[in-house]
This record gives structure tokens, C-alpha cells and sequence, in this order.
């Protein structure tokens, strides 16, 4: 039987979490990324400037390594601590409350895990627009704050639209590339099925209209997670399955010369018929020596009698 004193403290500490923010553990890694690829570009700008203007590119490269570092730091600590975790409470979009499951799902043991019913898979839909607010508001503020700091408080709202329409076209590029890249792991994956299946049932391998993204959305987990090494009995069996060089020569000499790969089948036929063609040398063979033998001992007794 719980105590007054236990529930008073279980609804204490309830109500003093919900205050908190739910803050992603990896965000440091992501403003580490962020930042060292922001820094990587400046400096393949300036670089690229100084060389095109025939200026110092060493200094130029150092100037706008600094500069998009700044920005790169800027943006990605505002985006990852203050207006993710601020969205990721309001769960303002699917892909929010997706995220915010998963962060609850990290601060569980392995058997609370699996008494959770399945997570839903993201759509290419999600994928799309995933952290398109979060890196549109970021970019804003990033843009307004820079600029008022530097040129002034009435740059602010100029610089903070242009920057956040700046991060929002970034934003929809990089989802849009793993889009591409999820549907080609769907299309690589369309091979496997059974060559059978596929002409004795066309429907097997045709996708509805309003099937595509639950189709593509099985490929999208490799977004979220590695992709896991395929099975050595698979390789092995890709390996088997793959035509040999002779075999890529032969299939290319049918084409020019009257000649034609032969199947198992025949080539067991043609193997039985050597065979039978053997036996029946040996059978002769076997004769011949016997005929021989009668003879040369005919011969024997001839002599002895004379």
C-alpha cells in the first residue's frame, strides 16, 4: 500500500518533468556535423573565390571558414536546443510526434520496449518535409540575430525571412535527396522478387496509386538506421546466381555464330550416349582379346599334335 507521502512525490516529480524539454541526446553530435561541414564549405568557397578573382584564396578560405562556422554553430545549437525541443513538445507535425515516441522509447529498458506496440514507419510524405520547420524557424532567427548584430537592429526581420527561406530550400533539398535514395533501395529491391510470380501474376509486382508510400516507407528505415549486412548464405546465393565469364562469352557468340548454350538436360543426354558408346567399344574389345585367345590356343594345340 503506497503512501500519502510516496504519491505527493510521484506527482511532484510527474509535473516537474513536464516542465523540461525533450532534448535529443545526439544534438552535440549534429552541431559538431553541422558545424565542421559549414566550416568544410566555407573554406571550398573561399578558396574557390580567391583562385577565380586571382586573390590570396588562403586568406579568403580562412575568412569564410570562420564566418559559416559562426553561422553553422549558431544555427544548429538554436535549431537542436531551443526550437526543436520546443516543437517536439507541441508534437506540431507527425514527424514530431514520431521523434518524441522514439526519445521516450530511449529512456525505457529492453523489456518496457517490447511491451510497446510497433512504431509507425515514415512515409516518403514525412520524409519530405522532415525538420522543415524546425530548420526554417532556426534559420530565421539565426539570420535576424547575425545581422542585428552586425548591421544593425532594423536588419532583423530582412535578414531573418531571407535566412529562413534560405535554410527552408536547403532543408527540402537534402530531403528530397534521401527520397531519391530510398526509392532507389526500392528498385534495387524490385529484382529480387521471384521472376514467376512476377509473370504469372502482374498484379504481384504492381503498385497502386495510393500504395507508393506505404511501399517506399518499408525502404525508409534505412534512413533511420544502418543497413544491416545481408547473410552470408544471400551472398553466397547472388554470387551462384551471377553468369560466369564463359558463359557471358557463349551467351554473346550465339548472337553471330550457329551455336547455343545446352541445358542440363542435354548435356546429361549427350554424357549417357559417350557412355553407351564406351560400353559398347569395351564390349568389342572384350571379344576381339577372347577371339584372340581361341585362337593363339588353337594354335597351341596344332603344334603339340604335330
Amino acid at each position: 500500500m503506497s503512501s500519502p507521502s510516496s504519491s505527493t512525490m510521484s506527482s511532484s516529480s510527474k509535473s516537474s518533468s513536464s516542465l523540461f524539454l525533450p532534448f535529443d541526446p545526439n544534438s552535440p553530435v549534429l552541431v559538431a556535423k553541422g558545424v565542421l561541414a559549414t566550416g568544410t564549405l566555407g573554406a571550398i568557397t573561399g578558396a574557390s573565390i580567391g583562385v577565380i578573382q586571382t586573390k590570396n584564396p588562403f586568406a579568403l578560405s580562412i575568412n569564410m571558414t570562420i564566418n559559416l562556422s559562426i553561422a553553422g554553430l549558431t544555427f544548429f545549437s538554436i535549431r537542436e536546443y531551443l526550437v526543436s525541443p520546443l516543437l517536439l513538445s507541441l508534437e506540431l507535425t507527425p514527424s514530431h510526434s514520431r521523434r518524441l515516441s522514439k526519445l521516450k522509447e530511449q529512456g525505457l529498458s529492453a523489456v518496457q520496449r517490447g511491451k510497446l506496440p510497433a512504431a509507425p514507419i515514415p512515409s516518403l510524405s514525412e520524409v519530405r518535409w522532415d525538420r522543415l520547420s524546425d530548420s526554417a524557424i532556426a534559420g530565421g532567427l539565426t539570420g535576424g540575430v547575425l545581422s542585428a548584430a552586425f548591421r544593425g537592429r532594423a536588419t532583423f526581420l530582412k535578414a531573418g525571412i531571407t535566412s529562413s527561406l534560405i535554410a527552408s530550400i536547403l532543408q527540402i533539398s537534402i530531403n528530397q535527396a534521401r527520397v531519391i535514395r530510398l526509392k532507389t533501395l526500392a528498385k534495387q529491391s524490385t529484382p529480387s522478387l521471384p521472376q514467376s510470380a512476377s509473370m504469372d501474376d502482374p498484379s504481384a509486382t504492381t503498385i497502386l496509386p495510393g500504395k507508393d508510400d506505404q511501399v517506399h516507407s518499408q525502404i525508409s528505415q534505412s534512413f533511420e538506421q544502418p543497413l544491416k549486412p545481408p547473410l552470408p548464405t544471400t551472398i553466397q546465393e547472388a554470387e551462384s546466381q551471377k553468369p560466369t565469364f564463359p558463359e557471358k562469352m557463349m551467351n554473346s557468340l550465339t548472337k553471330f555464330l550457329p551455336v547455343r548454350k545446352l541445358t542440363n538436360e542435354e548435356y546429361v543426354e549427350t554424357l549417357e550416349k559417350k557412355r553407351m558408346e564406351v560400353d559398347k567399344r569395351l564390349r568389342e574389345i572384350d571379344d576381339e582379346e577372347k577371339r584372340m585367345y581361341d585362337w593363339a590356343q588353337a594354335q597351341n594345340q596344332s603344334y603339340n599334335r604335330s
